[in-house]
């Protein structure tokens, strides 16, 4: 690659194909990854709220929002990749699934996780449109894909929410800002590789902590 990528992961077999490249992995595995270490970290542990608290995240902020991303930016993306004309409607019933999965958990499990599920909801849409402009910031992406999950994740396990959930909240959120900016500098910084870097070095960091810490709750240590 003697060019910087238009995305960070906007090379490889992923630009070969929009949907896949739509998931837009790697970098959806670290939003996993903290939502796992979420739920790992509460004092109870249903494996079933895991796995829907994934299928939710996944329908609505993995899929869902990057598919109203791409369909939304035709421009940007388009001399790269074939943007297919369901793309956008795909998002908006991703996310619609995803906000139907998170309600069906609120009553099941814990009412007050309807807030969590109503903000991430909106912000599935509002953020990859742009619109309101507030939300498209830095301080948006932290609260929207780190902090606030975080503590929703944390929340339906526990059906509370710790000083520790607090804390870890706020510097997971201040960790998906650093994330994404180096995400920035990957296509505008005259040191791209070195943003890229150290990149695959947060991402590759966030899944062994996840990984060991869900292999450590199902051995019990």
């Amino acid at each position: 690659m003697d060019t910087a990528p238009v995305e960070p992961d906007l090379v490889g077999p992923w630009r070969r194909n929009t949907w896949i490249y739509g998931l837009r992995t790697p970098f959806s595995f670290v939003f996993l990854g903290w939502l796992t270490l979420a739920q790992v970290i509460s004092p109870a542990f249903n494996v079933e709220i895991y796995l829907f608290t994934l299928l939710a995240a996944f329908l609505g902020l993995v899929v869902g929002a990057h598919y109203i991303d791409i369909g939304t930016s035709k421009e940007k993306f388009s001399p790269y990749l074939r943007i297919p004309h369901a793309m956008l409607a795909v998002g908006f019933i991703s996310v619609a699934l995803g906000i139907v999965v998170g309600v069906y958990m609120a009553v099941r499990w814990d009412i007050v996780f309807l807030a969590f599920v109503l903000i991430e909801g909106f912000a599935a849409v509002a953020y990859p449109r742009e619109n309101p402009k507030p939300v498209h910031s830095y301080l948006g992406f932290g609260l929207t894909w780190g902090t606030i999950p975080f503590l929703g994740a944390y929340l339906i396990q526990s059906s509370t929410i710790s000083l520790l959930a607090v804390g870890l909240s706020i510097f997971i959120g201040l960790s998906v800002v650093m994330m994404h900016h180096l995400a920035v500098m990957s296509r505008e910084s005259p040191a791209w590789k070195d943003a890229l870097y150290l990149l695959k070095i947060y991402n590759y960091s966030v899944y062994i902590v996840a990984i060991a810490a869900l292999t450590g709750k199902f051995l019990g240590f």
